[in-house]
């Protein structure tokens, strides 16, 4: 099992404007669109980190632009493929 990250309270965390191939992440994956996007690096660095708690994070989606609340059971814990393009974060992106 891996290291346990518990979050409670609620967030309002700027997204990941920038991934890097190869590095793990926590994000969600968007409510309106689907695609997913990265609000933090995944502290351990080699993703056996387990969220958990009752928090609550408030995020724009950087793709589609949607405003959403996540509970933390919806975090994902993934590695990045690739990077995200800066189109993302233009007039209609998230900001912090």
């Amino acid at each position: 099992m891996g290291a346990e990250l518990e979050f409670r309270g609620l967030f309002k965390p700027p997204v990941v404007a920038q991934l890097v191939p190869g590095n793990w992440y926590l994000g969600f994956r968007c409510h309106a669109c689907y695609e997913t996007f990265a609000i933090m690096d995944e502290p351990t660095g080699d993703g056996e980190v387990e969220p958990m708690g009752d928090g609550l994070f408030e995020v724009a989606c950087p793709v589609c632009g949607a405003e959403n609340r996540y509970a933390a059971g919806d975090l994902l814990v993934f590695q990045s493929a690739s990077a995200m393009s800066d189109e993302f974060f233009g007039s209609g992106g998230a900001s912090a």
